[in-house]
């Protein structure tokens, strides 16, 4: 064990995957013995019919610092990981798969780097052991999620993650946020950084991996962006839309009535005055959506809406808010 050795919780989602878990456990267990002056392996089972929770209560009668959360039915990977962010109990966060695709042998990369004063640090599957239909998505879905968020990492999407407790009191998680970590990471000032790591072929069960996913973390993006670049703003993205439309739609109008006033040409037989006429009417809409949405998220700005280090007391502005925030509910 190293002299300055972090106290560390482990967070693993399960979803069917009880014929890893005594392997998993296993290899963590020396892992951590080795790297953490304290350790808790926190198995959360998000609605498991293969006995995989059997399987952790009996890991966990053998290993007191096991813990284990079961959920009555699967609600999904953000559900399971807030659950685990709610009861962990150390300052340094790691989560993974069940499935032994992530190696616990490159936990101590992921301390390093944190060591080196990242707040976030998130696993590059540099040599994915995936089909290729999934490798060929995610690559799309990490180059378009760079694009839009500014946020430039190879593997966004990657499970295996290490956090200090900071980053996960600021930055809630459900819905399928869980993708979007480093995002709003980013976006509340925090320090995100990137390691390489190995990625095993799935020895057992099957992935869960389907094209829900795909249309889920198109739509949890879009959420992700709004959320971060247009909190404050919001006129800013429904008005440029709305101004394109409204604008797309008078240029439609003027040449009809250009083609009306001097080539004497009617326009009831002409449908390109019903959409002209239709982009003015939705382009209006979405500006005064914008309006709108100016005036509630005005309604609801505080001053603690931002993360302020304040270098004369040494003291986070989030600490307060954080706290505050625990005092008025007590879930995450």
């Amino acid at each position: 064990m190293r002299a300055t050795s972090p106290s560390i919780s482990i967070i693993i989602p399960v979803m069917n995957e009880s014929e890893s878990l005594d392997e998993l456990h296993e290899r963590l267990s020396l892992v951590l013995a080795d790297v953490a002056e304290r350790y808790e392996i926190i198995f959360v089972d998000d609605g498991s019919t293969d006995g995989s929770y059997q399987k952790i209560t009996r890991i966990r009668a053998a290993d007191h610092s096991v813990r284990s959360i079961k959920f009555r039915r699967n609600f999904g990977k953000s559900a399971a990981l807030a659950a685990g962010f709610s009861a962990a109990r150390y300052d340094v966060i790691i989560t993974m798969d069940a499935d032994l695709q992530d190696l616990p042998e490159h936990i101590p990369l992921f301390l390093a780097k944190i060591e080196e004063g990242y707040d976030l640090v998130s696993g590059w599957r540099y040599d994915r052991q995936d089909p290729l239909n999934k490798r060929i998505s995610s690559k799309l879905y990490n180059w378009t999620t760079a694009l839009l968020t500014g946020v430039h990492l190879h593997d966004i999407n990657c499970g295996f993650k290490c956090y200090r407790r900071e980053v996960l009191d600021e930055v809630l998680i459900y819905g399928e946020r869980h993708r979007f970590t480093p995002v709003l990471a980013s976006y509340r000032g925090f320090r995100i950084g990137e390691i390489k790591i190995e990625h095993a072929a799935r020895r057992h069960g099957s992935s869960h991996y389907g094209v829900g996913r795909v249309f889920g973390g198109v739509f949890s993006l879009l959420t992700v962006i709004l959320m971060t670049r247009y909190t404050n703003r919001p006129l800013h993205f429904f008005g440029v839309m709305g101004l394109m439309l409204s604008g797309l739609g008078t240029c439609i109008d003027i040449y009809l009535f250009y083609q009306r006033i001097f080539y004497l040409q009617w326009l009831t037989n002409r449908p390109l005055l019903i959409i002209g006429t239709l982009f003015i009417i939705i382009g209006v809409q979405f500006i005064l959506f914008g309006l709108l949405a100016e005036m509630i998220a005005f309604s609801y700005r505080r001053e603690d809406d931002y993360s302020i280090v304040n270098a004369d007391e040494d003291e986070t502005r989030a600490e307060a808010v954080v706290k505050r925030r625990g005092e008025e509910s007590p879930t995450r």
